[in-house]
């Protein structure tokens, strides 16, 4: 099954769930527009998307001249009844495609926080094995408001929609299944950057390894049986 996967940032790579995917068989052509290489002109020849996490606004169209013509991409993406799974700034842009607003959340969520999944989650065929509750990563600014007709499947306290499904294929994840040590790391060393005058870099920076020792296993478990459960979806989709 071919895969088209979307990179948001160089910083934000497709990581274990590409690692899994190409396990269980996917064939993965990634493009980072960012860094100036075209998304592709259609869907034709891809079985499903992958659209990962960045550091952008969904919103911006003017720092981001590439996100209309995504967001078109993603909309065939549903029209065809083609799987694909949006991840952070993914989740943001498939909320965007199909209607609704992207806006700033009220407060940054950063680090293994809980994700609780709702009772249709725990009937979804992907998100079912995320369990009742999972630390999972997060790292994310903004938020967004559920399209219509969407079924959300995992909540959280700070941020209240964490994963959402609409219709059979589209899904989205506002946390990251995606992180290896190596990924969290380097996040955390480009916060070193950003930081303001009262963020104490260096506790967030021992909370994240803190994070990774006691629920990157944990996490990581659920990333590989999403990535099969997602595949799986691919090609019933594919063989029909």
């Amino acid at each position: 099954m071919r895969i088209l996967v979307v990179q948001n940032s160089r910083r934000a790579p497709a990581g274990l769930l590409g690692e899994y995917l190409s396990d269980f068989g996917a064939d993965l052509v990634t493009v980072t527009p960012p860094e100036g290489e075209a998304l592709p002109a259609g869907i034709d020849g891809f079985d499903g998307a992958l659209v990962l996490g960045g550091p952008q606004f969904a919103g911006d169209d003017q720092a981001n001249p590439y996100l209309p013509e995504l967001l078109d991409l993603m909309r065939r993406f549903a029209e065809a009844d083609r799987p694909l799974l949006g991840v952070c700034l993914g989740a943001q842009l498939l909320a965007r495609a199909h209607g609704e607003r992207v806006y700033k959340h009220s407060q940054v969520e950063r680090g293994f926080c809980p994700v609780t999944r709702t009772d249709a989650g725990a009937a979804d065929p992907l998100l079912g094995p995320l369990g009742p509750v999972r630390h999972i990563m997060q790292w994310h600014y903004d938020t967004f408001d559920l399209p219509q007709d969407a079924v959300l499947l995992a909540t959280g306290p700070d941020c209240a929609n964490q994963a959402f499904r609409l219709g059979g294929t589209q899904y989205g994840l506002q946390f990251h299944p995606e992180v290896t040590p190596e990924i969290v790391r380097d996040w955390v060393a480009m916060f070193r950057t950003e930081a303001g005058p009262d963020e104490d870099y260096d506790s967030i920076a021992r909370e994240m390894e803190v994070g990774l020792a006691e629920h990157l296993p944990e996490a990581a478990s659920f990333a590989r049986d999403l990535a099969r459960n997602w595949l799986d979806l691919v090609a019933r989709r594919a063989d029909r």
